[in-house]
Formats: structure tokens, C-alpha cells, sequence
């Protein structure tokens, strides 16, 4: 079965995609990226996130989806969020905002906070691999700033499913606030702080960080894997080093593909008895909802997708088999053309 619930590397042949970062030009034209800009603070960022001084900067909109990868996922709809950023010679501070219709602050037998996180490759910056969305994947570890109504900051650090360990403190900080049924949280940490397990960020040597954004809704319940998350999005740090090779590499690529017809090879190529998605009657649940799947990953993780399913395997109920120790994909690689495989990537990118 195939792994459209995470990011990873595309590996295809001679074609040499490099992780999650670049697709061939047949298959997508650049568009506009996923840059969110850090503005470098006079003084110190304030931890107050209701502060004028958070307020009057412009917001980058980040959209959350429904976890739908893995069983059990969160009926909740799509999220738009704000964040904003601010930074100094030793500190970064992350501004988040998103609504809320009614606070859940309590933790105990069938009620669950509010919470939000935000997540780092604890690797980054040219050559390096993105890691897996949802927890990071072997050799790709990641680590976790979260914040849960009621509670102090904590540090968190995953390299797969069923991986997610606190991690000793590393100094980050943060403070919630619900107002007028808005959410807003800020993060805030030292640059170089913290050990191999946690994110050192130095945007004097590279001045692009991948951050990805989650958040739970209490009252509907949300925990653990029932969350909304954004794909990776990217730090730009106003006076960093910015490779504008790299920076060009990790912009967003729309497919070129049609998506009318990639929606019927769906159905044609058997996609749609495994795969449930906007429009299949059958609604599977064989292999990983693709409901938000265009919204969630890049153009470059779904070519790998299709073309080497076995790469990295979420580990769904069903989704693979074991040969030899290792997780092999129950999806074989699609066998279509090179214009078949365009059209389906065109139709997944449409998915949100």
C-alpha cells in the first residue's frame, strides 16, 4: 500500500530527486513557496502573545489538515492559522494564531486540552532529507515544541511512528491566550540551545528552516495522532544566509498534469479500491485516506509515492508487509506512463 500519509525522499532512478526538494520539469513548474518571514527584533521578543508588538507584524497564513493517514483520524475540518516570527542575535520567538469556538483547558478521564505544536528536523539545509510530517522516519529524527492549555512548554523528539519521548528541557518557553475565540501562543527559545535531540538553528550559516505546524482541538477531542497539521512550511530569516540555489530547490511545484483525468485513473488503475478520496462511492480504508493529501505533501512525495511505494511505509493496519525485517509497501509501483503518472499527481495536488 502506498505511503501518501508522510514526506519522504523521491528517489527515482537516474532522475536523482533529492528529498521531497525538486521534481522534473515534466511533472511541475515552480510556484510561489512556503517562505515565512523572521523578522529581526530591536529588543527582546515578548512572550505576551496578546503584545502590540506580535499584533502589528503581518501574519503568513498556514492551512492545518486532518490527520487521515492513520486510523483513528479527526473528522475536523481544515484550519487556517497565523504565524508570525521574530528573532535576535540569541532568540527566536514563533507567534500562533488560530480560532477556536470554545476552550478546552481541562486533562482527565475523556476530556482533552487545547494544544499546538510546532515541529523541526533536527538535520536541515542543502543535501539534507526532509524528514516524514507525521513524526519524522528512520534516520530523519525530529524534534517538538508543545504547548498544552494549562501547562508549561515542553520538548519533544520522534524518528517514527510510536517514537514521540520527552526530551530534557532545552529552554523553550511559551504562554497561551484565548480571546474573543482566538487562540494565540508563543514560542520562544534560544537559537543554539539544546542537545543532539533538539533543533539548533544558526541563521548566520543557513537562513532557511523547515517548520511544520499541528493543533488539537480538545473539545472535539483531538489527541495523540488526532490532530490538523501543515505541511513544511520555511523560516526565512531576515538576515540570514540564504543558498539561492537551495532556496530555489525548496519552493512549491505545481503539477502540469490534468487533473480531470487523473481522477479517472483512479478508478481506471485500481487507486480507488484501496485509496478513499473526494468522489470514490467505495470510501476504502485499505490503504491511507488521500482526502487532504495535495494539501499536506509536495509534488516530489507523491512522484515518489507512486513510483517507489516502499521507501519509507506508514505504519497503518494493513498498509504493508514485513520481508526480511523490513516494511514493504502492499502497493506496487504504479505502471503507468509518464503522462498517466503527470495527471494523477495533478488530481492528488488538487486534494485539500
Amino acid at each position: 500500500m502506498s505511503r501518501f500519509g508522510r514526506f519522504a525522499p523521491p528517489l527515482w532512478g537516474l532522475l536523482a530527486i533529492a528529498w521531497g526538494l525538486f521534481v522534473p520539469a515534466a511533472f511541475g513548474a515552480q510556484q510561489s513557496d512556503r517562505f515565512i518571514s523572521v523578522k529581526w527584533a530591536a529588543g527582546e521578543p515578548p512572550l505576551d502573545p496578546n503584545s502590540p508588538a506580535w499584533l502589528k507584524l503581518p501574519s503568513a497564513a498556514i492551512v492545518l489538515y486532518p490527520q487521515a493517514s492513520v486510523a483513528p483520524a479527526t473528522s475536523e475540518k481544515p484550519l487556517a492559522a497565523k504565524l508570525r516570527a521574530l528573532y535576535t542575535v540569541k532568540t527566536l520567538a514563533l507567534h500562533l494564531e488560530w480560532p477556536d469556538a470554545a476552550a478546552a483547558r481541562e486533562l482527565g478521564i475523556g476530556r482533552f486540552p487545547d494544544a499546538v505544536a510546532l515541529q523541526w528536523p533536527v538535520s536541515y539545509g542543502p543535501g539534507r532529507e526532509l524528514p516524514y510530517v507525521g513524526m519524522g522516519h528512520a534516520g530523519a529524527p525530529v524534534a517538538l515544541w508543545f504547548w498544552r492549555a494549562g501547562e508549561s512548554a515542553e520538548t519533544l523528539a520522534a524518528e517514527g511512528f510510536g517514537t514521540l519521548t520527552r526530551q530534557p528541557p532545552d529552554g523553550v518557553q511559551a504562554r497561551g491566550e484565548r480571546k474573543d475565540g482566538t487562540w494565540r501562543v508563543v514560542f520562544k527559545r534560544a537559537l543554539a540551545a539544546g542537545n543532539e535531540h533538539h533543533v539548533r538553528i544558526d541563521p548566520a550559516r543557513q537562513g532557511l528552516v523547515p517548520v511544520a505546524l499541528a493543533v488539537w482541538n480538545g473539545e472535539a477531542a483531538e489527541r495523540n495522532g488526532l490532530k490538523r497539521l501543515s505541511a513544511w512550511q520555511w523560516l526565512r530569516f531576515e538576515k540570514g544566509k540564504i543558498d539561492s540555489a537551495y532556496a530555489k530547490r525548496v519552493r512549491e511545484a505545481l503539477p502540469t498534469g490534468d487533473a480531470g483525468r487523473g481522477k479517472r485513473l483512479m478508478s481506471e488503475k485500481g487507486c480507488a479500491g484501496c485509496h478513499s478520496f473526494p468522489g470514490n462511492p467505495a470510501q476504502p480504508r485499505i490503504g491511507p485516506d488521500l482526502t487532504y493529501a495535495g494539501g499536506i505533501h509536495s509534488l516530489s512525495y507523491l512522484l515518489e509515492s507512486l513510483v517507489k511505494p516502499s521507501n519509507i511505509v506508514v505504519p497503518g493496519k494493513g498498509y504493508f508487509a514485513v520481508q526480511d525485517g523490513k516494511k514493504i509497501s502492499l502497493m506496487p509501483p504504479f505502471p503507468g506512463t509518464e503522462d498517466e503518472r503527470r495527471d494523477i499527481l495533478a488530481y492528488l495536488k488538487s486534494l485539500r
